[in-house]
């Protein structure tokens, strides 16, 4: 009678990894595909940003706060308008850590409801690779969170998408800074004549007045990304996020907005604010004095002479999400 194999202290050990690998598994609650075109009578286009958890370490290490009940009452804010919004854009940071299931699970509670109701369209951010430094990644890598739910991205590859006569325009400021110089460059050049305005969203703003430790404004971005902006030929609006926070910069006739108040923990602003015009409410902290901008995220709607960038959210200690600001830009 042939003995019957039985498995090992190594082999007992690999099963348990499986069944608790199969445990852990997270199925994305969407697969987004890249739309041919938006409609531009679907409504608005809503734009946030740094939906990322804050990890325990930050937390502890760095004192940051922990987000979790204001970015759910934001994001029910978005809820209550979904039927007046076409499509959904994340400036970035869609999770803390890309390679965590925990982390993308959260996300698709975030999300999924609008994904099956419209497009979503994302902007990659620095945590949004596998490796937090990517500079020391091969940018080839993209995260299976990421892959599993926008199968279509490649990292360091631009694309644009057109609603009416918009041009959607998505870049990745993690990498490839030159090349995607030059094809936004070429873009834009022939989107003059053709469209009324190009909306250009990525994660890394160019400019920005926080103080917070690392958050300044990209060199990179505009060593090659803002010479092509400035040297366009039809109004451009930029929309980026990372710095947690709100803030709208006019720089050399180009208008950058940062909606990064979608959850992560956001960092004080400087007593001077350099060319911003964000006329909103700010959030006093309590004990340092510090000035934090509001949790927040944006609705795009348009006009025949303008666009509209309504911005809602609110302080810790409000009552209600309300509008905060409202800036309309001349097209």
């Amino acid at each position: 009678m042939r003995a019957v194999a039985r498995p090992g202290i190594p082999g007992a050990f690999a099963l348990a990894a499986v069944v608790l690998a199969a445990g852990c598994a997270h199925e994305p609650a969407f697969r987004a595909e890249l739309p041919a075109s938006l409609e531009a009578d679907d409504g608005s286009i809503a734009v946030i940003g740094d939906l990322q958890l804050t990890s325990w370490f930050v937390r502890v290490a760095r004192r940051r706060e922990n987000n979790v009940a204001e970015q759910a009452r934001l994001i029910a804010d978005l809820r209550e308008r979904i039927d007046d919004i076409g499509a959904l854009v994340i400036v970035g940071d869609l999770v803390y850590t890309a390679r965590s299931n925990r982390h993308w699970q959260h996300f698709d509670t975030l999300v999924a409801p609008f994904a099956e109701r419209m497009p979503v369209l994302p902007a990659i951010g620095n945590h949004d690779y596998p490796c937090y430094l990517v500079q020391f990644c091969r940018t080839s890598v993209i995260a299976k969170g990421m892959r599993e739910r926008f199968p279509w991205f490649v990292p360091g590859q631009p694309y644009a998408v057109e609603r009416g006569d918009l041009l959607l325009v998505f870049l990745d400021s993690e990498s490839r800074f030159e090349e995607q110089g030059e094809w936004l460059g070429d873009r834009l050049r022939r989107a003059a004549g053709r469209y009324r305005a190009a909306l250009v969203f990525f994660h890394r703003p160019p400019f920005s007045n926080s103080i917070d430790r690392g958050a300044y404004g990209s060199v990179d971005v505009q060593e090659h990304i803002v010479p092509e902006l400035q040297a366009a030929a039809l109004p451009v609006v930029v929309f980026n996020g990372h710095i947690h926070g709100f803030e709208y910069i006019v720089r050399d006739g180009v208008h950058y907005l940062t909606t990064a108040g979608g959850g992560g923990p956001r960092g004080p602003m400087a007593n001077e604010r350099q060319y911003d015009r964000y006329r909103g409410p700010d959030c006093p902290q309590p004990g340092d004095g510090a000035v934090f901008r509001p949790y927040n995220y944006v609705l795009l709607s348009e006009a025949p002479d303008r666009l509209t960038v309504e911005i809602r959210g609110f302080c810790r200690g409000d009552a209600a999400v309300s509008v905060l600001d409202r800036v309309d830009i001349p097209l």
